[in-house]
């Protein structure tokens, strides 16, 4: 089925948005984003609706449409959900229920690590969730996956991109997210489920200390 002109502009708003293009902070308009895309305004309109319905943008007075910024409850509480459906999907598996695609997850994993070596941040940010739902996918629950990656829209374009975008802002750390994930991984290859359980709750925590303490992961 041929896709719709509003669907093409929800779209290319959505991909500028989630590749860091438009930046928290940056006030847009109808006739600017019609004047940068060669579309009209009706379908941006409608674009921006649905993208205002998804907490991607919210409107502000006397400024026009902008970025969304999201809490660090927000960003705490999306995570939570995140890391209690891959201990569910690693359960599931460990049940019979299902099988990981270990090689497809260690490559998105082995992207991510590259990314963030080269401080590329917003790439790294976009990857990560994709490690996720490919484990996610494991699940017999047909809807982990889509919730989750409208889950993630929200927090991974707001106020993650106003402190990660510029590598300055990277704290030193001893621990990252793709060093939890690459044990994850091995405890999964090694099919040692309950390590692999324990793993995703000692990331758990460390993710809710780095979101209290620096606002992002």
């Amino acid at each position: 089925m041929e896709e719709t002109i509003e669907t093409i502009v929800y779209k290319k708003i959505k991909s500028e948005i989630l590749t860091g293009n438009i930046k928290v902070g940056e006030a847009f308009s109808e006739a600017s984003l019609s004047k940068s895309t060669g579309y009209s305004r009706s379908p941006i309109r409608s674009a921006l609706k649905q993208l205002e319905h998804e907490k991607l943008v919210t409107y502000k007075k006397n400024r026009g449409v902008v970025l969304r910024e999201a809490s660090i409850k927000e960003l705490a509480d999306i995570t939570q959900i995140c890391v209690n459906w891959l201990i569910l999907t690693t359960e599931q598996v460990a049940d019979g229920l299902g099988s990981f695609a270990i090689d497809d997850i260690q490559q998105l994993l082995n992207e991510a690590k590259t990314y963030r070596q080269q401080m590329d941040y917003v790439n790294y940010m976009n990857k990560m969730p994709e490690v996720y739902m490919a484990i996610m996918a494991a699940s017999p629950n047909d809807l982990l996956v889509s919730t989750y990656q409208w889950l993630s829209s929200r927090v991974i374009s707001a106020s993650i991109y106003k402190k990660m975008a510029n590598p300055k802002n990277s704290p030193k750390k001893t621990l990252s997210t793709v060093q939890f994930f690459q044990t994850y991984i091995d405890h999964l290859r090694a099919e040692d489920y309950s390590q692999a359980i324990r793993c995703l709750k000692d990331y758990q925590q460390y993710a809710n200390h780095q979101i209290l303490y620096y606002g992002y992961l």
